[in-house]
Formats: structure tokens, C-alpha cells, sequence
């Protein structure tokens, strides 16, 4: 009876993995959207470039590469995705689950933060080239916000050396 039973409880387990599906597939949506946003912005910057100064045109490519990175974290999460409802290196066996040995989620974690800080980095850039305008309380909250990305960063990089390390 027992083995049975925890044949029984594996396969639920394992099948449940597939209510993560609907996030999957709007995280694709939202990479439409990210798309239409930068052809948006690509386009604007195109109409008014005989009318830009060098600062205006460095913001607007700061602009697309942030969406470009953002779209870029969204690929990353929609891999993983992949990855454990279709994976695609090594054979099935029916007791392993889809995920064993297919993701590496140290490499993962650390690729999320590197994008994460990318991200808030290229935000600060534009506040530092627009900085007439900014909100200096708000610029030193983006240093910090961006700061606390990269030391999260750097502990989870070093958590990850250490844990190697031990085994």
C-alpha cells in the first residue's frame, strides 16, 4: 500500500508543477509588451533625432537598453520555464522529476541580480543625465535601492562560492 501511495503522491506533486503555466505564458505577454514598448520608443527617438542634443540621444538609447535588459529578464524566467515543463537534454525517468539537473539555479539567481542591478543601474545613469529635473531625495533613494542590489548580489555569489566549497 505505501508504495502505492507514494506513487500516487509523486505524481500529483509533479503534476502540479503545471499551475505555474498560466504565469509562464503571461510573462510572455509581457515580452510582447516590452517588445511594442521598445519599437515605441525606438520609433520616437528616430522622429525627434534632427532635434536632439547629444544628452537627449544618449537617454533615449538608455531608455531601450533598459527595456532591452528587462526584456532580457523576462527571456531568463520564461527559460527556466521551459526547462521544467519541457525539458529537452536528458532522457525521463519516470521517478526524476522534469527539473532534476536541468536548471542551475545558482547560475540563475546570480544572472536575476546581475539583470536586476543592470537595470537599476541604467535608471540612476538616466537620472544622473537628466539631473536638473530629478528629485535629489529620489536619486539618492535609486544609489541605494541600486547598492543593496549589488551587495545582495555579492553575498548571494559568495553564499554560493562557499556552498560549492563544502561539497
Amino acid at each position: 500500500m505505501q508504495p502505492r501511495f507514494n506513487t500516487i503522491l509523486r505524481t500529483f506533486l509533479l503534476a502540479s508543477r503545471w499551475g505555474m503555466a498560466p504565469f509562464f505564458l503571461g510573462l510572455i505577454v509581457a515580452l510582447l509588451i516590452v517588445l511594442a514598448q521598445f519599437f515605441r520608443g525606438l520609433a520616437q527617438a528616430l522622429i525627434a533625432f534632427p532635434g536632439m542634443d547629444g544628452s537627449a540621444v544618449m537617454l533615449a538609447v538608455l531608455r531601450l537598453v533598459d527595456l532591452v535588459l528587462v526584456a532580457n529578464l523576462v527571456v531568463m524566467i520564461i527559460a527556466v520555464g521551459v526547462e521544467i515543463y519541457l525539458p529537452i537534454a536528458a532522457p525521463q525517468d519516470e521517478n526524476r522529476p522534469a527539473l532534476a539537473g536541468m536548471a542551475d539555479f545558482s547560475g540563475l539567481k546570480l544572472k536575476l541580480f546581475a539583470s536586476i542591478s543592470a537595470i537599476a543601474a541604467i535608471d540612476l545613469l538616466e537620472s544622473f543625465l537628466n539631473i536638473d529635473p530629478a528629485d535629489k531625495s529620489d536619486v539618492l533613494w535609486d544609489i541605494l535601492i541600486l547598492m543593496t542590489f549589488v551587495a545582495s548580489g555579492v553575498l548571494l555569489a559568495l553564499m554560493d562560492r562557499l556552498a560549492v566549497g563544502r561539497h
